[in-house]
């Protein structure tokens, strides 16, 4: 289920399915929609006994059993609710372990009618054989990025709630230098209705005297910069960087990750993806698709692969420790766009 699926899933009388999978990249909409899931599923009597949370990878199996085995006290169900679990995920070191993922092969055959299961996870692998299971039950909800203009949809709705008004074009500027979603923009919009007191009309100048950009968005104005051949105007931007004493590393890996993403994005491009495989495919948010798609179409490939080739050389002269990584950052401004 997608999170318009999950709505109208939500708004059933009886609830057909009582194990659930929440996951995705949009945290507002996951927490949004779990307090409504459990609005819903949480036993009203009784709740000390009859509501269980189990959070990250290790908790007391045998007491997880016992949950789910004893009946419902005074109540007619049960609920236990798991956090970052990591029981869908295949590896890494925050991946469960072998033993939690037996112990949910077995035990998620033979869950009584009267339990609710719902698990609440920020990574899933679903190559994972149990990721496949809840999708083969379609007892899962993702709950990924809106789309552009839902995006800014949104956000015009969310400064109407606060008393203000704020135009298409200032609310995508204002979600493009977020760069991380509902949560994020929630945040800054609030800060900026608070900081036009007795104003209704949100301007960018608003925006810009409340909101810092996050560093990514900082970084790809750099690289358009760059790649436009204006040395000066990108030495600038990563001067203001190093002011608000961002670290050297964190910057040149976000240079190149703007890079490839540029790169990554033409390619789609020329092999005519339409900008929501392109958002599938390369992991970019839909709302920031369509200013790589711009800035992807404005170089050449050829220039887009020497800059993250040079990239590549000034990480290594970073853990080479030779010189100073900001007089390094410098250089390479200079040779590539000077």
């Amino acid at each position: 289920m997608n999170y318009d699926e999950f709505v109208k899933y939500l708004k059933q009388d009886k609830m057909e399915k009582n194990v659930l999978l929440l996951y995705g990249e949009e945290v507002f909409l996951k927490a949004h929609s779990k307090a409504e899931l459990l609005k819903k599923i949480t036993p009203a009597q009784m709740p000390e006994f009859n509501v269980f949370e189990f959070d990250g990878r290790k908790y007391d199996l045998k007491a997880v059993d016992e949950a789910i085995e004893a009946l419902p006290v005074m109540s007619d169900s049960k609920l236990l609710t798991f956090r970052n679990s990591m029981i869908f995920t295949i590896s890494g070191k925050d991946t469960a372990t072998k033993e939690y993922k037996e112990f949910w092969e077995k035990r998620l055959s033979d869950i009584p009618e009267d339990v609710f299961l719902v698990f609440d996870e920020e990574k899933v692998d679903k190559r994972s054989g149990l990721y496949k299971k809840f999708q083969k039950q379609n007892a899962f909800a993702e709950f990924s990025y809106l789309s552009e203009n839902k995006m800014i949809n949104w956000t015009i709705g969310l400064f109407r709630t606060l008393g203000k008004v704020i135009s298409p074009h200032d609310a995508k500027y204002l979600i493009e230098i977020t760069g991380e979603g509902m949560m994020a923009v929630k945040h800054e919009a609030e800060k900026v209705a608070a900081f036009t007191q007795g104003e209704i009309q949100i301007t960018r100048a608003d925006i810009d005297a409340v909101v810092v950009p996050v560093i990514e968005n900082k970084v790809f104005d750099m690289v358009d910069a760059m790649l436009s051949q204006n040395a000066y105007a990108a030495l600038s931007k990563l001067n203001d960087l190093c002011s608000l004493k961002e670290d050297e590393t964190r910057i040149l890996g976000a240079i190149s990750s703007s890079v490839d993403k540029i790169l990554t994005v033409k390619l789609m491009t020329e092999s005519r993806l339409d900008r929501t495989q392109i958002a599938s495919k390369s992991k970019i948010p839909p709302f920031l698709v369509s200013k790589y798609i711009t800035l992807s179409a404005k170089y050449t490939r050829e220039n887009l692969e020497r800059l993250l080739t040079m990239c590549v050389d000034t990480d290594r002269n970073f853990k080479l420790s030779q010189g100073d990584k900001t007089v390094l950052l410098q250089r390479l401004i200079a040779d590539f766009a000077g």
